[in-house]
C-alpha cells in the first residue's frame, strides 16, 4: 500500500476508534457506584450514591441491622407507611417502631412525606452484651418534603448536619433487630 491509500483510511479509522472510546466511557459511567449485587441483576436495598455499601446480610450483624432499619425508614418516609420498618425492629411495641410510626403519622396528618437523598451511616462502634448490642454511629442524612397525595416537591433538597446516634439491637431467633434508637448529641 502506498502512503496515499493509508491516508485515505485514516479519517474512518479515527472515527471508529473515537466511537469505541465514547462507548467505553458511557459503559464505565453506568457501572460506577453499583454494588456486585446490582451488577448480577439481583435486587438490592435502596441506596444513595453517598451511602457506604455493606455486604453483610441484613440483620446478620448489629451494624447491618442498623443499616437495614435506616434504609427501611427512608423508604417508609416516602409513603408514611410504618409497616415498611416492621421486619427490621423488635416488634411493633418496640421503641424503634413506635418512634418511627409516630413520626410518619405526624407527617401523614399534615399531608407530607419525605424523599431521602442522603442516608450515610459511618464510624460504627459496637458494644456487645450477649444477645443485645449498643451500636453508636455517625448519621448524615438529607432530602426534601413532598406533598403526600401528589408527590410534588414542597422544598429544595437539604443536607442535615452529621449527628452521632445510638441504637440498641437485640438478637431474636438468630437475627439482629433494632429495639430503640436516639440521637447521642442532639
Amino acid at each position: 500500500m502506498t502512503l496515499d491509500r493509508l491516508g485515505h483510511w485514516r479519517l474512518p479509522v479515527i472515527a471508529v476508534m473515537s466511537l469505541l472510546i465514547a462507548l467505553g466511557v458511557v459503559v464505565a459511567i453506568l457501572l460506577v457506584g453499583r454494588t456486585p449485587t446490582e451488577l448480577n441483576g439481583s435486587p438490592s436495598p435502596r441506596a444513595t450514591a453517598s451511602q457506604p455499601v455493606s455486604f453483610a446480610p441484613l440483620g446478620s450483624t448489629p451494624q447491618s441491622a442498623v443499616r437495614a432499619f435506616y434504609e427501611a425508614l427512608a423508604e417508609a418516609r416516602e409513603t408514611d407507611d410504618p409497616s415498611i420498618v416492621e421486619p427490621f425492629v423488635n416488634g411493633i411495641r418496640s421503641s424503634a417502631y413506635q418512634t418511627a410510626a409516630g413520626f410518619l403519622e405526624g407527617q401523614r396528618a399534615v399531608g407530607i412525606a419525605s424523599i431521602t437523598t442522603i442516608n450515610e451511616l459511618t464510624n460504627f462502634d459496637v458494644e456487645m452484651n450477649g444477645d443485645a448490642a449498643t451500636v453508636t454511629f455517625d448519621h448524615r442524612d438529607g432530602g426534601y418534603d413532598i406533598e403526600l397525595d401528589t408527590g410534588q416537591p414542597l422544598e429544595s433538597p437539604v443536607a442535615l448536619p452529621e449527628r452521632r446516634k445510638m441504637a440498641v439491637v437485640l438478637r431474636v431467633d438468630g437475627r439482629w433487630l433494632v429495639d430503640s434508637f436516639e440521637n447521642v448529641n442532639p
